[in-house]
């Protein structure tokens, strides 16, 4: 961890020190889990925040460098917890780089990640990731962006990998790998939908697959016909060919300035599982974070799968200090420890 946080910090000095005239953005999440559960080896325990390293609460560190046009970008996305993962981009505009100054912009990038992301229309208010599609694993992907203006974004993207004696049941030298294609469209104001293919990828529980297509759209209905308050509701499918599975996802969001709410809901065919989510977030005083939430992740199985919670925080000066309190029974999933949770924890944006 202390290895992947010191590449970071010299690849910001490295960066800042060479390019002057650029635009330098992070953002650093740090925090812990003080967890009590009553039917544990050890009732008490502390862990650093986010123990299993894949979801959006866990201790992590981000860099982003873009030329001040908008010509070239570099990022670096850390996790810091479990084997320490260090990934990152690099895209060129090539539009800009020919001087073609128009409506329009080609992204050609090489990305070295876990799971290459397609583009989604769902608005994912929860962080759970219903939407998601992944690819079949870490690998050096090459990826072409194309748009035009605000109204359509088509992705493609491709990780070739030359298999070996050790990929079972392949053929030694054959050309592997994974390879995807999404697009997103916004015809008018408020409405936004968008479908991808990948040609090989993974279930929600890490399978590989024979190939996973999606499709997701957002209707926000306070952009669409100008109403004086946030309404919107969004919803995602997608489905794995081998072994076959559907994933279904929707949200209905929307509230005022003092007080905005969501409630999501997910089913999962192949573990017949009915998830549902409702966080009501207040807002009552300037820079403070005040929200209340509560779920299962399986309806039909609640006693042992819901979850019940809230967070307090403050922002001074780019940095958020916040400590959240949440109970999750013995089957909740989605969340790192069972039992009673205080997680106090920090972030910092520069």
């Amino acid at each position: 961890m202390k290895k992947v946080l010191v590449s970071l910090l010299v690849l910001a000095l490295a960066m800042t020190s060479v390019f002057a005239a650029v635009d330098f953005n992070g953002e650093f999440v740090g925090g812990y889990n003080i967890n009590y559960n009553p039917a544990g080896a050890s009732k008490w325990s502390t862990h650093i925040m986010g123990q299993d390293g894949t979801g959006s609460n866990t201790t992590k560190l981000n860099l982003g460098f873009a030329d001040e046009d908008g010509l070239w970008s570099v990022t670096a996305e850390g996790q810091m917890v479990a084997d320490g993962r260090l990934q990152g981009d690099i895209k060129v505009d090539l539009f800009k780089l020919f001087g073609l100054e128009n409506n329009m912009s080609l992204n050609l990038g090489l990305s070295m990640n876990d799971e290459q992301s397609i583009l989604m229309a769902y608005a994912d208010k929860s962080g759970n990731n219903y939407d998601r599609i992944r690819t079949t694993g870490p690998g050096l992907w090459a990826n072409l962006d194309f748009k035009f203006g605000d109204f359509v974004e088509v992705l493609v993207a491709g990780a070739p990998k030359l298999k070996t004696p050790a990929d079972d049941s392949e053929t030694v030298g054959q050309v592997g790998g994974d390879f995807t294609v999404s697009a997103k469209v916004t015809p008018l104001n408020g409405l936004a939908v968008s479908a991808g293919w990948v040609l090989n990828g993974k279930d929600d529980n890490g399978t590989g697959t024979d190939g996973l297509i999606a499709a997701g759209a957002d209707v926000n209905l306070a952009d669409m016909i100008g109403l004086g308050f946030d309404l919107g509701v969004s919803a995602s499918y997608k489905y794995g060919f081998g072994p076959k599975q559907n994933v279904v996802a929707a949200t209905v969001y929307g509230g005022v300035d003092v007080v905005d709410a969501f409630v999501e809901y997910a089913y999962l065919s192949n573990d017949a599982q009915h998830y549902l989510m409702a966080q009501v977030n207040l807002n009552l005083v300037e820079n403070m974070l005040l929200d209340v939430f509560a779920g299962a992740q399986d309806l039909g199985d609640f006693a042992r799968t819901y979850f019940v919670g809230g967070d307090i925080g403050y922002t001074l000066s780019g940095v958020t200090f916040q400590l959240g309190l949440e109970y999750a029974a013995g089957e909740a999933q989605n969340y790192d420890l069972t039992g009673l949770s205080i997680v106090p924890q920090i972030k910092v944006a520069f």
